[in-house]
């Protein structure tokens, strides 16, 4: 019997040992939690009027803040949009003047002060009355505070018609004919008979509210631009949304530019982008990459890096640019410096572009094992993990798992929705954690920030790959099956519980299943800090009447090494 006891209780110890090694990590040495405890930057203080209340436009700018330990400070909820009802626009530019005086600098979105959000904005007719309005009340805050810089961004018109216009037969003519319009603008042949024939398949008023759209939003735009000039804005940009090769839209913005130009308007003070959800996060980092030069700090050097051959030049959904032209442009908008790869660089910006059609699979091999290579020689990286056709095969992550790639040492992880949000919000992380690093002044702050960084990191990956690539699927179908027809538009008051169980129960699944994996559990480095990362610790709900958005939060437990 004893001797019994004695192999049992042997066989337990063992078998305690195997699941601490197999499924826990495996560092040497005495390791001690971070802190998450966020650094008093000085009551360093950013307001922030967001373009809406979907949590890139408003949780991530908050929390890049914390990753430079400043404290970005958003309106109250009930001003805000909430998916389909806009903004309390009056409120909004009472608490905009009332609060202004007491912080550094202020990022502003003129959609949402002057319509109430970017959906409300799409539909929402332009009066030179409003713009007049608009141009008075930032004058006043101006004149009121003369001392703290106005950063506000528009975003352009999309090509897609206004929802408004009832009739997918007729909307989708439209915008045919529409992208017909911006190849004649461009002075590129076009068939005359298919104009003619897409003409006649919708009302000539669809056609009269659409162009109206564009010349509204134009002089909405053209008063910004006169407010730049003036001093009143210290920056503006203007963000392409939703952009196509040939469009009306391009057509303006070849106007806006022409104007900037005409005005001679330097492009690091008014700047036309591709764009829209990331462009407040982009805003924030580029105040951090200045004041960082203010103090005496050289511009980041970037070096642009591609999984394969081709995906520079792709043009992927949503874009009117290729992927090459886009992160050209956003490392120009937040001020750093391209330099050719292999140089002496601060960040190399990998772009992965997975297409499944194009047979990228093959590249995802080698794409893994040269990051491992530029992370194992101390080279941060921030990786853009883009799909055209948004499925989890054509993404690099599995492959860096599977290849026990240590993840967490990524500097940065984006590849949500657009070329353009995903490598915005993927560059703006790195930088502010750049920044970050290079103005620290002790080790205390230092964890904070790394602490704010990873934690950022773990949620985009969160996200990114296991939610909107994989548990998006399963919870759409089991809506589908149970009779839900449209998943953008549910019933919450129905199957928002329901549908908020389908996302926990799916996503701990894969997340639990992800920390197992020896890319996750691995120690790394960062700077002179080696860390570990035990615990992701997610947490996200359904925010909006749609499953497409996902309030995700991240407060991973990190593990350092005294």
């Amino acid at each position: 019997m004893k001797q019994e006891l004695s192999i049992t209780t042997v066989f337990l110890i063992v078998a305690l040992l195997l699941f601490h090694f197999v499924f826990h990590s495996t560092y040497v040495g005495e390791w001690r939690t971070l802190s998450t405890m966020a650094i008093d930057a000085g009551e360093r203080r950013i307001l922030l009027v967001p373009l809406d209340s979907r949590p890139p436009c408003q949780e991530f700018v908050v929390s890049g803040g914390r990753i430079v330990g400043w404290n970005v400070i958003t309106p109250p909820t009930e001003y805000m949009d909430y998916y389909s009802m806009a903004g309390d626009t009056h409120a909004l530019r009472d608490w905009l003047a009332h609060e202004a005086g007491g912080t550094d600098a202020v990022i502003l979105s003129v959609d949402q002060l002057l319509s109430g959000g970017l959906l409300a904005a799409r539909e929402a007719h332009i009066a030179p009355s409003d713009i007049a309005e608009l141009a008075n009340d930032l004058r006043a805050l101006h004149a009121a505070h003369p001392s703290i810089p106005l950063h506000a961004f528009y975003i352009l018109p999309r090509a897609i018609p206004q929802d408004g216009l009832e009739g997918w037969r007729e909307r989708r003519a439209l915008l045919a004919y529409a992208r017909l319009l911006g190849r004649a603008g461009e002075g590129l042949p076009v068939d005359a008979e298919e104009m003619e024939r897409l003409r006649a398949q919708f009302p000539p008023d669809y056609l009269e509210k659409y162009l109206a759209h564009f010349e509204e939003s134009t002089a909405l735009a053209a008063m910004l631009i006169g407010l730049t000039e003036e001093g009143v804005l210290t920056r503006l940009v203007l963000g392409q949304d939703d952009g196509e090769e040939y469009s009306v839209g391009n057509l303006k913005k070849a106007e806006l530019a022409a104007m900037l130009a005409q005005k001679n308007i330097a492009p690091e003070r008014a700047m036309i982008v591709h764009g829209a959800d990331e462009i407040a996060l982009s805003m924030l980092t580029r105040i951090a990459l200045d004041e960082l030069r203010a103090d005496g700090g050289a511009a980041p050097r970037i070096s642009l890096r591609y999984a394969g051959a081709g995906m520079d030049d792709a043009v992927f959904p949503f874009m009117a640019v290729s992927n090459d032209a886009t992160a050209r442009e956003k490392i120009a908008m937040l001020g750093a410096s391209l330099v050719e790869d292999g140089e002496d660089r601060d960040l190399t910006l990998f772009i992965s572009a997975g297409d499944s059609n194009a047979d990228t699979l093959g590249t995802r091999a080698p794409a893994a094992a040269a990051i491992r290579d530029m992370m194992a020689r101390g080279m941060p990286v921030a990786l853009v993990d883009l799909s055209r056709h948004f499925h989890a095969e054509e993404t690099l992550l599995p492959m860096l798992i599977e290849k026990n790639v240590p993840v967490n040492a990524l500097t940065a992880y984006a590849g949500w929705n657009t070329a353009s949000n995903a490598i915005g919000t993927a560059l703006s992380e790195a930088l502010l954690y750049h920044c970050a690093m290079q103005c620290t002044g002790s080790d205390e702050e230092r964890e904070a920030y790394t602490y704010a960084n990873l934690a950022f990191l773990t949620g985009r990956i969160a996200e990114d790959e296991f939610y909107l690539k994989e548990t998006i699927d399963r919870v759409n179908n089991t809506l589908r099956i149970a009779g839900y027809r449209n998943t953008a538009d549910l019933d919450l008051t129905k199957n928002w519980r329901w549908a908020n169980d389908l996302l926990t129960h799916d996503l701990d699944r894969r997340i639990r299943s992800y920390e197992s994996s020896a890319a996750f559990r691995a120690p790394f480095q960062q700077g002179d800090m080696q860390l570990g990362l035990v615990r992701s610790n997610i947490t996200a709900y359904y925010p909006w009447p749609r499953t497409f958005e996902v309030r995700l939060e991240a407060a991973p437990t990190v593990e350092i090494s005294p």
